[in-house]
């Protein structure tokens, strides 16, 4: 293990003479003061010696009753590092994993700092007899330096038996010689996962790095290796196996990466090893093709949606940081076993009742499944047994009967009025019905009450960009992004579309300075940020860079739903389930709604069942395009969902498609797939051309019979449809400080 300087108990004001303590325990330890006056430690001080005041502590503590002076007694014998006797280095001689050898090094990293290993009589790498503790490290030239004995080792005793034991262990080495081949054992371990790993194996500790490949050489005479995987600096481990002990043993941790084996010139050619652990044959080599997401992606194309669906689980079980893991395990698990996703939601919310963002997805995975009353009750206990969380009657609301959400938010505020999320969940309703500027009062005074969250920064967005504040907007995304910890994608895109409806002048960050290292060399995700935030155009060379099938599908169709609609429409019907889960949301909605109501509600089921966001928003979002309706959870949809509705909606109804186009431009500020798609020409009009100059002057044209009855017929043409225009009705006003939406002001 490594050294770790312990900080000791605060010293009394008292010390021992210099001649008292020549060796400066005190000064080095100064809780030692405490335990005094002690005649035996007194004497062991006096005499410097390491072992004497270890002996001295030692026989203190198993005396000791419980007490402070008992914890310092325990503090101070853990301290290991203050009981080194420097001296001759021991003797290190092994062949084959058998003699004398340090056993319990750390990882190699950690070795350039002193640590505390065991020497001891090793056969085939198996300690069989110890032989004592010493602290020692590794050296610039790579060398393994021993700095001294640390107390509590063997000593006479052991110094009687070395000479034996060393013979002994010629012997053990020269019988090694002949059958090492039968006990040799390699083990290799990978890390697919997007974090650092520990790793022991057996008695040694490993830390892999994301996608990492270690391989460690064993002996042993066929016993199972003990396997255990944690998070570098957690206690407990997330996965604990036992490892078969074959001659090339391989541990793929959580069973995450994707593992290519096989030779070249091996007439079977290579094939994938799935599963956590696995076995090579000795002409067999091993690549990592792709970590985690990959995995799960290959398994679910491959139709193993199970396995999929508990690698992605089991991912996020171990790491709930991980959340597109868990979206990934709901969304296989909903679309393929509804009674397995309703215990996965169950689950997450007896599991993580405190943390609100898993909590949420639990509440996404009861909606999509059409469970709302059930995790109304489930949220809704948590409450009342934990009455002061205002995130828990936040989460509660969130799944309450919609018709009842403006009059549960409101309550919560009032009971903590002072609670920054309690403002920001009333903002989001106050916005909603459309009064932008007290939302906006509302997110302000909840600024000044606690920092806001990625999600927060784009309410705020939205709202500011509600009153036509754009360049507070973009001023908010900038501070925002200071801190390039929160330079993820969620915050490219935001940060992506605000760019391009405030326009340059009212833009105070460049967007592609924000772009996440780990994506700049990624051309899907490029492309993506391209069609998604219409930075720039995307071309066909730029689509087909991308080498995964699926993606790249699901590029070349959200591209052709802004050259030619009819044409993406007609590509959805026939998309591959592997670019349908790779879909933005947003497009696939539009996609979506448009086949609901040409083709029947059926032919957009893979779409719509593309995310769990889509499967909970189908019934009102279907309802307002093909009747009009508003449900009473429509005005709680993403606001790009929203515009969605009303353009395909303005496309079913044509006579009223003014008042719709004017709607989706309210619901959606930042002009998201829907209005780029359907409202393009508000976005972005054609220029207006000055008339042409006439070719002659008027005085000598001379209109004929034939002319003027042209000219007539274009103008009575033209008065015609403007008649007509004025006969639709108009898009909606604002009515004081109330934006325009389909239903009553509440």
């Amino acid at each position: 293990m490594s050294m770790v300087s312990t900080q000791m108990a605060p010293a009394a004001p008292a010390s021992l003479p210099m001649e008292a303590d020549p060796s400066g325990f005190t000064e080095r330890a100064p809780a030692l003061v405490s335990l005094l006056p002690d005649e035996a430690l007194s004497l062991a001080l006096a005499q410097g010696d390491a072992f004497a005041v270890h002996a001295a502590l030692t026989a203190r503590l198993a005396r000791e009753a419980a007490g402070a002076a008992r914890d310092t007694l325990r503090e101070l014998l853990a301290h290991r590092a203050l009981f080194v006797v420097a001296e001759r280095p021991p003797s290190l001689h092994s062949f084959l994993g058998t003699g004398l050898a340090l056993t319990g090094l750390p990882p190699a990293p950690q070795q350039e700092t002193p640590f505390i290993a065991r020497r001891a009589v090793c056969l085939f790498g198996v300690p069989i007899w110890p032989l004592g503790e010493h602290m020692a490290r590794r050296g610039r030239d790579g060398q393994l330096e021993v700095l001294g004995r640390v107390a509590g080792a063997s000593g006479s005793r052991t110094a009687r038996w070395r000479g034996l034991l060393a013979i002994g262990s010629v012997l053990l080495a020269g019988t090694g010689l002949a059958v090492a081949p039968f006990f040799e054992r390699e083990v290799q371990l990978v890390n697919g996962l997007s974090r650092p790993v520990e790793v022991r194996l057996n008695e040694r500790l490993i830390t892999l790095q994301p996608g990492e490949i270690a391989k460690q050489e064993l002996f042993g005479l066929g016993s199972p290796h003990h396997v255990e995987a944690r998070w570098v600096g957690a206690q407990t481990p997330f996965e604990v196996l036992s490892l078969e002990s074959t001659q090339r043993a391989v541990y793929n941790v959580l069973g995450a990466a994707t593992l290519e084996v096989g030779h070249s010139s091996a007439p079977r050619g290579t094939h994938r090893l799935e599963g956590r652990t696995g076995s090579l044959e000795p002409q067999d080599e091993m690549l990592l093709q792709g970590s985690w997401e990959r995995t799960v992606r290959d398994l679910a194309d491959a139709g193993k949606w199970r396995q999929a669906a508990e690698l992605a689980r089991a991912i996020f079980l171990a790491d709930p940081s991980a959340m597109q893991a868990g979206e990934q395990a709901a969304l296989l698990l909903v679309n393929h076993s509804p009674v397995q996703a309703l215990g996965f939601a169950r689950e997450l919310q007896r599991t993580f009742q405190a943390d609100p963002v898993i909590g949420r997805l639990a509440q996404d995975i009861f909606l999509a499944l059409g469970e709302r009353s059930e995790a109304f009750t489930l949220y809704n206990t948590l409450v009342q047994t934990d009455p002061e969380s205002v995130q828990k009657a936040l989460m509660a609301v969130r799944v309450a009967p919609p018709e009842q959400q403006r009059t549960r938010y409101a309550q919560v505020l009032d009971r903590f009025p002072d609670s920054p999320e309690a403002l920001r969940a009333v903002a989001r309703v106050r916005l909603a019905d459309g009064y932008a500027k007290e939302a906006l009062n509302l997110l302000e005074r909840a600024q000044a009450q606690g920092p806001e969250s990625l999600e927060d920064l784009e309410l705020r967005v939205r709202t500011l960009g509600s009153v036509k504040r754009f360049k507070d907007a973009s001023a908010a995304v900038r501070e925002f992004a200071k801190d390039p910890s929160r330079r993820t994608w969620e915050l490219l895109l935001l940060a992506g579309r605000l760019a391009r409806i405030a326009g340059p002048s009212r833009t105070q960050y460049i967007s592609r300075d924000l772009i996440p290292p780990a994506l700049t060399g990624s051309p899907e995700h490029m492309v993506t940020f391209v069609l998604l935030t219409g930075e720039s155009s995307a071309t066909e060379q730029d689509v087909k860079a991308v080498q995964e099938a699926g993606a790249r599908d699901a590029l070349e169709l959200t591209r052709t739903v802004f050259k030619d609609w009819d044409k993406a429409v007609q590509m959805a019907s026939t998309l591959s389930d592997k670019a349908l889960s790779r879909l933005d949301p947003e497009t696939a909605a539009l996609l979506a709604l448009e086949l609901s109501h040409s083709k029947g509600p059926s032919s957009a089921d893979p779409l719509f069942n593309s995310s769990l966001s889509l499967m909970a928003a189908r019934k009102p979002l279907e309802a307002y395009v093909l009747t009009g309706e508003v449900k009473p959870d429509f005005p709680w949809l993403p606001p790009g969902l929203q515009a969605a509705a009303h353009l395909v909606r303005a496309r079913v109804v044509p006579d009223n498609r003014f008042v719709e186009q004017a709607y989706a431009r309210w619901a959606d500020v930042l002009g998201g797939m829907a209005r780029r798609a359907l409202d393009a020409k508000y976005e972005e009009p054609s220029p207006q051309l000055p008339p042409s100059p006439p070719r002659f002057d008027r005085r000598f044209v001379h209109f004929t019979l034939f002319g003027l009855a042209q000219e007539r017929a274009a103008a009575a043409k033209k008065a015609a449809e403007e008649a007509e225009l004025a006969r639709l009705p108009q898009a909606p006003k604002p009515e004081g400080d109330r934006i325009p939406r389909p239903w009553p002001a509440p």
